[in-house]
This record gives structure tokens, sequence and C-alpha cells, in this order.
């Protein structure tokens, strides 16, 4: 008997009906008919409940994930087409990567076959993905300079000296030499074939405790000699010291490896941070390792790890094992369905505790800390699903997030609630150091705990009004139990929703508008800028077609992250409520992992220029000619 097999194409066409009309059709491949049959599609695009579908129905979904199947009778002859239109989506479809992600039939005898899958079309017009790294361009004629991202504060160097063939450490302090070491090993990780570190150039190293935490100064002469006050600025100085002699060694018509003069430098902000999501996707502890390596390269100090949301849960809390055995997982026959083009199998990951002390350490040997988030009271329906005690019992109706999860947000009037989050606490103090617990608080609908009766019975005695009022006593009461833990609450900026967490011992990031920041710290909170259209690495870079990514927050140029100015027109009194800024990678569209480091790179050498360089030290001009030095995690 024949193999059966199909091949899987989508076709985008906005020009019909509103938004626009999406054509799936399902072409038989192989050499027999087949009937019986329904198709599960996973996508970034969600077909509304209850909407007309053309030529199918829609027998079940769960947010992104959708399995349909064609009228009674239907036979899907060999070379044959099955074509499904639907027109109320959830959106404008502006990328390729709105299209399906992954699929499989599943045949009348239960036989379940995975088709070939081709990158969505708009209005049937061929052509491929565009992924590719920006290219170098040269300095202005005339101009030369150093190579180092992020750019120092004050560079006053004279002079193209001999190109070292490595850089040694002649002397210093235990602190220089452990810095000295690390960056050794983390050139050799980036660079394997490069000599960087070694016999060669003779680096003095001396203590200057004056100089601003992790900041460093190096003279350059007959000697070259490097100061800093702490290991951080010993490890900057050297990792500016190796990008300087890769530029010489690579670019010597634009950059100069000095033979005089001195660069002083200190970062401008304390907090230069990046997030990844690794609830959506899969990523095991080598891969955020190696995330952790480009960050170091780029002088980026905080890691922000989005531990859980609707899609799965990614830490072992020993105390409620059903997480790991269930949340934690997609698949058919799984709690959770195949989503965002996760495979038709078994497929997720849980970090136990060595996981998690493993990336933890590297990081902090790397000078980064790792801020773990737990996002509640949203997000959490596969935490719902594997822990039902956490629903009211009595609770009628359905609301739904923006993502399509139904009843989604644990529940503030439940004890039970916060027996496991005190559960959870207690396992992220175990494990992270930092003095940041980060507790989400973001896209919780409007409309939830509507249908509770317990949640309704809390709000009348205490006068609140509304889902955001109860989200703030919530929010509250957990930022009281990280207290008594001696630690410090980060959220997301819906968080001042309310009357919202308190302002003291807290942080908020601002993540829809620059404005938004603005406003936060006007109302008494730190901020940590990141800006969607600016800093999500998740948006596409242009608008093309072909171009993968998202652009529900506009395109993201290397260009427009770059020229981020963050708190250029917030009021004099409130700039110092400005405590840093991050990047955001959500991670919805990287089951393809080709396309990690073409979203990532060089944008995050853009942010974390911002993050570290004087606003007027910024040259999008010269960062073009030195991003192409800087690495890669070598995801994809």
């Amino acid at each position: 008997m024949p193999t059966p097999s199909f091949r899987l194409e989508a076709d985008w066409n906005p020009e019909i009906a509103t938004p626009g009309r999406l054509a799936i059709t399902l072409v038989n491949t192989g050499e027999v008919p087949v009937s019986g049959f329904t198709l599960a599609v996973t996508s970034l695009f969600r077909i509304k409940p209850d909407s007309p579908i053309e030529g199918a129905r829609l027998v079940d979904q769960l947010s992104n994930n959708h399995v349909l199947a064609p009228e009674e009778g239907f036979v899907l002859e060999p070379g044959g087409r099955w074509e499904i239109v639907a027109k109320q989506i959830s959106h404008t479809l502006r990328h390729y990567t709105y299209g399906p992600k992954s699929a499989a039939v599943t045949l009348d005898d239960e036989t379940m076959v995975t088709p070939e899958i081709t990158p969505m079309t708009l209005k049937g017009e061929p052509g491929s993905p565009t992924i590719q790294h920006p290219e170098r361009q040269p300095l202005p004629e005339g101009e030369t300079t150093v190579s180092v991202i992020p750019f120092p504060a004050e560079v006053n160097v004279s002079g193209s000296g001999d190109v070292p063939e490595a850089i040694r450490l002649a002397s210093g302090p235990d602190a220089a030499r452990t810095a000295f070491e690390t960056v050794s090993a983390l050139a050799g990780r980036l660079f394997p074939q490069e000599m960087l570190f070694g016999n060669g150039l003779e680096i003095t190293c001396t203590e200057k405790p004056g100089l601003a935490g992790g900041g460093y100064e190096i003279a350059f002469g007959e000697t070259v000699t490097l100061s800093a006050g702490d290991e951080h600025g010993f490890r900057h100085g050297f990792i500016t010291l190796a990008q300087m002699l890769r530029g010489a060694r690579q670019h010597p018509e634009d950059f100069v490896f000095p033979s005089g003069g001195t660069i002083t430098d200190a970062p401008r902000f304390g907090w230069r941070g990046s997030h990844l999501d690794v609830a959506r996707q899969v990523y095991t502890v080598a891969e955020i390792k190696g995330f952790l390596d480009t960050m170091a390269w780029n002088k980026l100090n905080r890691f922000h790890i989005h531990l859980n949301d609707d899609e799965g849960w990614r830490l072992d809390v020993p105390e409620y094992p059903e997480l790991a055995e269930k949340a934690g997982w997609r698949g058919p026959g799984e709690l959770l369905p195949p989503l965002l083009g996760s495979p038709f199998e078994r497929h997720g990951l849980v970090y136990r505790a060595d996981d998690v002390r493993e990336f933890v350490d590297y990081g902090l040997s790397l000078g980064i800390e790792t801020i773990p988030e737990i996002d509640i009271p949203g997000h959490c329906y596969c935490v719902i699903k594997a822990l039902p005690q956490l629903a009211d019992p009595e609770e009628t109706g359905i609301y739904r997030s923006v993502q399509y999860f139904p009843n989604n947000a644990l529940n503030p009037a439940l004890d039970e609630t916060y027996a496991f989050l005190e559960a959870v606490i207690k396992t992220l103090v175990e494990l992270f150091p930092a003095k940041w617990i980060h507790i989400g608080g973001d896209e919780v609908p409007d409309k939830a705990w509507s249908g509770s009766p317990q949640a309704k019975s809390m709000q009348g005695p205490n006068g609140w009004q509304g889902t955001f009022e109860l989200q703030s006593y919530f929010l509250k009461r957990i930022q009281s139990l990280l207290e008594q833990y001696g630690k410090e609450t980060g959220a997301w900026e819906e968080a001042a929703l309310g009357g919202g967490v308190n302002p003291d011992r807290s942080y908020l990031v601002a993540w829809k508008k620059s404005e938004s920041g603005r406003d936060l710290a006007l109302a008494g909170y730190d901020v940590v800028l990141a800006p969607a259209e600016h800093a999500y690495f998740d948006m596409a870079q242009s608008d093309a077609w072909w171009e993968p990514g998202a652009s529900w927050a506009g395109t993201v140029s290397v260009e427009t992250c770059y020229t981020f100015d963050p708190a250029h027109d917030w009021p004099a009194e409130v700039q110092d409520k400005l405590i840093g800024v991050q990047s955001c990678l959500w991670s919805e569209n990287l089951a393809d992992r080709k396309l990690f480091d073409h979203l990532v790179y060089p944008r995050l050498s853009a942010i974390a220029e911002t993050g570290w360089s004087p606003r007027e030290k910024k040259d999008f001009a010269r960062f073009m000619a030195i991003q192409t030095l800087m690495p890669k995690a070598g995801l994809g």
C-alpha cells in the first residue's frame, strides 16, 4: 500500500473581504485517494471562533491550533486540492511567517501524516523568505576609528600601532586575572578560528577605585595599561581591547589599534538587558548559554527569562509535579496540542534545579544577572489546565485573551492560588540570586473573572470595580510575599492599572510605547524601557511580505532600533526614574530556529549601544561599519 503524502499551501489576499481572504490548500501528492480525514494546523493567525469557513468545518480550536474537516463524503484524489477559505481571522497578515507553521493530516485509521508546508504567499505571487545579515557599510572616506560596540564614552586616541598577534595579561590584581580568563574563554567560544588572547601585546592592569561601576580606562603608549575599579570594569576593558584587535586585523582601512592616547568608558545605564521567551518555544540550556555569550560581548548585564505563558511552563516546582508532567509539553494527546509550529509529537522541556543553576551561574560568570519572570495572573492557560483547583468551580462564561486562550487568568479570590504561588516563589528564590523577580501582569482580559462568583464576592465589600482593581489587589499581595523573601518586584506596564503595584521596591517595563515609560515615571515607578516600536526583536525589519517576523507594533529596522533615544522627552524631575533599557524577543515565530540570528543580530548590538553609550556619541554609520564584527549565537 503506497504511503499517503501531502503538501500544504496558503495564500493571503488583503484585497478581498475585511481584513482579507485566507486560503489554505491541502494537496494530495500521494498515489491513493483519502477520505474521512482531518487537518490540524498551527499558525500565527487565528480563525475567529464560530466564523463561517468555506470548504471545511472547524471541529476544534485552541488559540492558533485549528482542526479542520472536509464535508461528509469528500474524497481527496491523488493530485487533488482541498481548499479552505476563511475571511474572519484575528488580524491582518503582513508577512509570510503569519501562515501555517506545522500541520498533520489524521487519516480515518488514525494514522497521522505530516505534510510538506510551503511558505504562505501574498496574492499568489511566488517568492522566498529574506533571511540575511545586513551588509557592512564602510566608514565615510578619510575616517578611522576603533571598532568597539557599544562605543566608548570617551575616545581620545592617536596613531596606528602594529596590530597585536594577541593580548596577554602582564600583571594585575586578582579581579583583572579573573576577568582576563573569563574574556579569553568567551572569545574562544565566540571566535574559535581566531587567536585573540595568548602570547602577544602585554596589558598591565591597575586598580582605580574611583571609576564608575563597570567603567574602565585604557592608556596606549609604549605599554598598554587597563585600569578599573571592579571585575566588571576589567572584563569590559578586555572585551574592548579584543574588539579593537579584531577590527584592526580584519578592516585596517577603517579601524586602528592605537599607538597613543586613552579610552575612558563607563555604562550610561545600570540596567542593560535582553529578554527571551522560552515558553512559546523550547530552548536548551546550551542555547541559553550561547545567547548569554553574545550578550556578554555586547556588555549587556540583565537576562530576563520569560518562564511561562499560555503555551508552556518551563520551571520544575517540586510541590506541584503536575506542572513538569503536563504543562511543559505539547503534542497530540497532551494537555496542550501543538502550537506555534511545534511538531505533532510530544515536544517540550522543563528546567530542573540543576539546569537553572547551570545557566544562572554561567551568566553570573559573565557579569549577567538572570531575572526570572513568572507571568501572572494572565497568560496561565496551561497552568490552570494542569492544576484545575486554581479555577473557580462555579465560574460561568468564557473570556478570551488577545491570543484567544479561554479563561487564562489565575483567580485572585482562591486561597489555592496563593498557596501555589508561594511554592513557585520559594523555588524562584532558591534558584535565582538576583534581587528582582518579575511577575508579569500584562494582557489580562478586561472581562477576566466576571463570571466567577468568588471573585465577585471580593469586589463589593472592598469597593473594587472591574478586573484591574482586583488585579491590583492580587499583584500587591504577591509583591508583599516577595518582600518577605527579600526580593523586589518587576512587572510589565499594565501592573500600574487599577491602583497598581506599590512603586517602592519595584520596577515596571514599558513596552507599548516610549511614552508609556514617561507616564509610569511620573506615577513614581522606576522604569526599564523596552518599547515595541524600537526594542521588540520579534518585529519584522521591513514591511516586505518575505521579511520574517510580526509587525503589530510596526516594523523595526536596524536603524529604527539604533535611533531609539530613551527618555528624550521626559521631564527633568523624573529622569532618574529611568534605570535602563532592554530588548524583548517573543518566540512565536522561532519554531523555525534559523530565524533567530536574523531577528536578533545586529539589533541586539543596537540596543546595547543605546544602553551603554552617551546619546551624543552614537553614530549609525559607524555602527554599520562595525556590526558585522559582532558575534551571533548560531542557533539557526
